[in-house]
């Protein structure tokens, strides 16, 4: 196998699994719960919007806390962690398998003449 073959092949599974990633769906829980986000492409907020109007923590009690879990932050933060890592592998993917087709190309082009 030649190199180009190689980068070409290696390139291309790095950007299926960054795409892969990018696609899954995202998910946060407070380990009762757990509420849909969207993917790391479209988040859906409005499931987890949904379960903190559905909490007792909106009910206003007197001198008691209720304990509140912000389904929305932890949507936030699950869809930034999946994309911290899934752009930069999509990227690199491709940027591999876009530079692997000059790999071999300048080289044959050079044994030629």
């Amino acid at each position: 196998m030649t190199a180009r073959r190689l980068a070409m092949v290696v390139g291309a599974i790095i950007l299926v699994v960054g795409v892969i990633g990018l696609l899954l769906p995202v998910s946060a829980s407070d380990g009762e719960r757990n509420v849909s986000c969207g993917n790391a492409l479209i988040a859906d907020k409005s499931g987890a919007q949904a379960a903190n109007n559905d909490g007792v923590a909106n009910v206003p009690i007197l001198n008691e806390l209720v304990p509140h879990t912000d389904f929305v932050a932890l949507c936030d933060s699950a869809i930034s962690s999946r994309r911290t890592w899934t752009i930069p592998v999509t990227v690199i993917g491709a940027l591999v398998l876009i530079g692997s087709a000059f790999l071999g190309g300048r080289s044959a082009g050079a044994r030629r003449l």
